[in-house]
């Protein structure tokens, strides 16, 4: 039976031998192991995905960083970190600051917002965001074609719209918080970021999160507004009642009567409904081709990707993607296959070389 490694954190991986070997050499076998090995362990895709950051912001295809060049990307990183996080850290060479460097990622993304804020009013925050949107502070897009429609937010967020439903939000990324006003249904998948809380308001009810995919539903006109959670964990308030935060999970749904503020709780079984929704799809791969990969991606976002088939005819993929926004999938992918991706005129354009 074969031994995989278990490590705890970045600096563990990063010690690894297997590990150092498959990100200098990129033999065949190696990928095999490491998509094997995150089978094994899905559950430590981000520490994978930090160790790779962290060995190629100092490696990379530079093997020959001078220590002044290492000093420098140290300076870098440093700027970047709050003072009080590197008050008395002196710059380190060589693979000592690769795993300074790990630690450091790992720090930067372990805080985590535990209390709610008091929710706004979502009718007197939408007249303000109205003048906002006036003055070319805010984008609207809404869908008036036969089919969803994918947005791609500043974030990297992606929100899919129904037929005849609009989004409006901020052109620049908030300091402190992530705002989208939904006017119709779409289906949200929410980059990670504790620093920024995510939220939607509707005119029924707003749903805060931190990172996660979900389903709101809220058009003018209907008498029940609902919010679906495929993964992850949202509040939703309504505006009858700021106050008192409703926490969903995996697979539950709220709806509010809109005339009476009755709210309803359930677990959501609308896969039955709508097995085809982009909210009950499952993007989990085991070795599966890209090809294919891109081709149930294109069709449940409605957003043409663009590669070569013969180059990327050998390349696979395992792991799951069920809980990312669009680009993120598509990067995750690039990362594993070694390719790269670009965003023009409305489609995804996909660089690589190819697998071995």
């Amino acid at each position: 039976m074969k031994s995989f490694p278990n490590p705890h954190s970045v600096t563990e991986l990063l010690d690894n031998e297997t590990f150092q070997r498959w990100m200098k050499e990129r033999r065949r076998e190696d990928r095999w192991f490491w998509e094997e090995w995150l089978q094994v362990y899905p559950e430590k895709r981000d520490l994978y995905e930090q160790a790779v950051a962290a060995f190629l912001l100092i490696e990379g295809k530079e093997d020959n960083l001078t220590d002044d060049e290492v000093a420098l990307k140290t300076d870098q990183i440093l700027a970047s970190i709050p003072d009080e996080s590197v008050n008395n850290i002196k710059p380190l060479l060589g693979w000592t600051w690769v795993r300074w460097v790990a630690a450091a990622i790992v720090i930067g993304l372990a805080t985590w917002y535990q209390f709610l804020p008091k929710p706004q009013d979502a009718t007197l925050t939408s007249r303000n965001e109205e003048k906002a949107l006036e003055e070319g502070k805010w984008t609207r897009v809404s869908n008036t074609g036969q089919q969803p429609m994918v947005v791609l937010l500043p974030d990297n967020s992606s929100v899919v719209l129904s037929q005849g439903s609009s989004v409006r939000f901020r052109k620049e990324i908030s300091k402190t918080k992530r705002e989208v006003f939904l006017q119709g249904e779409g289906f949200f998948e929410v980059a990670k970021d504790a620093q920024k809380p995510f939220f939607v308001y509707t005119n029924s009810l707003t749903t805060k999160v931190l990172g996660t995919s979900f389903q709101v539903r809220s058009f003018e006109g209907e008498t029940v507004a609902l919010v679906k959670v495929k993964s992850g964990k949202v509040a939703v308030t309504s505006v009858a009642a700021p106050n008192k935060p409703t926490f969903l999970t995996e697979h539950q749904q709220l709806s509010i009567v809109t005339k009476t503020n009755e709210v309803i709780q359930k677990t959501s079984d609308n896969v039955a409904e709508n097995p085809t929704a982009i909210v009950n799809q499952q993007f989990t791969y085991e070795f599966a081709p890209v090809s294919e990969i891109f081709g149930q991606l294109q069709e449940a976002y409605h957003l043409p990707i663009q590669y070569d088939h013969e180059k990327l005819q050998s390349c696979t993929f395992t792991g799951q993607l069920n809980d990312v926004p669009f680009l993120e999938k598509i990067r995750l992918i690039c990362l594993t296959i070694e390719a790269t991706y670009e965003v023009v005129d409305d489609k995804v354009i996909i660089h690589s070389q190819g697998c071995n």
